[in-house]
């Protein structure tokens, strides 16, 4: 198994070719994957990955090569291939590898040996019971198209010539069910999904209730008339929109003029409802680490403080572009690519209200608990337009459920319009939110 060693000893091949300053990315990782379908496995998968990303700086130019081979030979090559791709790229001055990071690399809990010692058939039963629950919830729940749960581990090393050293290991578990529930001759789907650091935190049967719970509140659903009306968003719909807030807040995004938050820094972008942070040392996170992919410190920023945009995510390369210092934002997808910009875990900071107490307020609008298409949604322009269900709310209740419906307008519109939030924060991922009542939004029905 590769380690600290292994990364020292790439890092020394490359003196010989005398770059400015070398980098190794190494990650190693080990994942399960489980699906069942009528109390049997439909799938068992267990993958394991390993490798190492190296780049090396030499007279303004990057070069990056990786590896799967720890061989001594495969080694040596990684180090030649690195250097010539840095004579084949052009100069940059932007171009650098962090120093030895002025603040401290803070531990973090992001591991749990329970789960990397819990067994296959552990596994199997956790799936196996989400499924039961799904269907002991009601006799209307006739089938699961999928239920299924992931269960990781990983180890990632980073080590440069300029002092930065970082190790670390974390691990995450998943689950998922779609279910559906028929009556009378209707059927209604309804999924739900739960991920954690720590098994014993992902509660994997109310996983299954949740689903279940959702397609049986869908049956009867019916269109309704094309209306302008409040609209609560459920938290994992206003997750959906807040990740395009998240692409906007790219500095890399900015610089290529693909941001729809371009030029209004210091401005007034959203309610003053909202305020939104970035915290790579939430604890238990799913982005939370010592550092980000470039051994920057990881940190608590505040990227919107009650509407107002305070600043941008960062890398090394666009912090120095803008002559600022990085935020802790360097992400990879892994050792076989460079850092670009990604965000930790990004979240609408919770208010202090129910749910009920939100359907309350917003008297007579729509409940949005799902949309379709949110992916397709304009990145710069941040218009949408997304097929939804939900509930109808009449005199502050749900009345009945609707479907075959579109919501449409802008995203900053939107998040402009926000007059109340949730205190129902949950992750998704890398995203959290708590649900949003929106004064008014579009509603196309029938």
């Amino acid at each position: 198994m590769p380690n600290i060693e292994t990364a020292k000893k790439i890092i020394e091949l490359c003196g010989s070719h005398q770059p400015e300053a070398a980098e190794v990315f190494l990650r190693s990782s080990v994942a399960t994957t489980v699906e069942v379908k009528d109390q049997k496995v439909d799938a068992f998968d267990r993958a394991r990955g390993m490798g190492a990303g190296l780049r090396v700086l030499v007279g303004g130019r990057m070069g990056f090569a990786f590896t799967t081979d720890f061989s001594e030979s495969a080694l040596t090559a990684l180090a030649e291939a690195a250097m010539a791709n840095a004579q084949s790229t052009a100069v940059d001055p932007f171009q650098s590898l962090e120093a030895h990071p002025a603040g401290d690399v803070l531990p973090v809990a992001i591991y749990d040996a329970d789960m990397v010692n819990l067994s296959e058939q552990e596994k199997i039963k956790g799936v196996m019971a989400m499924e039961r629950e799904a269907f002991a919830v009601d006799a209307k729940i006739k089938r699961i198209r999928k239920a299924s749960g992931s269960f990781s581990s990983s180890e990632t090393i980073i080590l440069n010539t300029r002092g930065a050293e970082v190790s670390y290991q974390g691990t995450a578990c998943s689950a998922s069910i779609e279910v559906v529930a028929e009556d009378s001759g209707e059927s209604q789907a309804g999924w739900n999904f739960d991920v954690n650091r720590f098994y014993r935190n992902l509660d994997m049967n109310n996983v299954g209730r949740r689903a279940a719970h959702r397609a049986l509140d869908l049956l009867g659903a019916k269109s309704i008339e094309s209306v302008k009306a409040p609209v609560i968003l459920d938290a994992p719909v206003a997750e959906e929109f807040l990740g395009l807030i998240a692409q906007g807040l790219s500095a890399e995004n900015v610089q290529k003029k693909k941001s729809l938050l371009a030029g209004k820094l210091d401005q007034q972008v959203l309610s003053s409802s909202l305020s939104i942070s970035d915290n790579g040392l939430l604890e238990g996170g799913m982005a939370t680490a010592p550092s980000d992919d470039e051994g920057v410190p990881m940190q608590k920023k505040s990227v919107i403080e009650k509407g107002r945009l305070t600043l941008f995510l960062h890398n090394v390369y666009t912090a120095k572009k803008d002559k600022t210092a990085s935020t802790g934002n360097g992400m990879r997808a892994g050792f076989k690519g460079v850092p670009g910009v990604g965000i930790t875990n990004f979240h609408i900071e919770p208010g202090t209200q129910s749910l009920d107490e939100l359907l309350k307020s917003a008297g007579t609008g729509l409940y949005v608990t799902e949309v379709m298409g949110a992916h397709t949604a304009n990145p710069i322009s941040g218009d949408f337009s997304v097929g939804a269900t939900g509930f109808w709310i009449e005199k502050g209740k749900r009345a009945y459920p609707v479907r075959e419906i579109t919501i449409a307008g802008n995203v900053l519109e939107l998040m402009k319009n926000v007059i109340a939030v949730g205190k129902d924060l949950r992750f998704f991922g890398r995203i959290g939110s708590p649900s949003l009542l929106v004064k008014e939004l579009s509603i196309g029905g029938k």
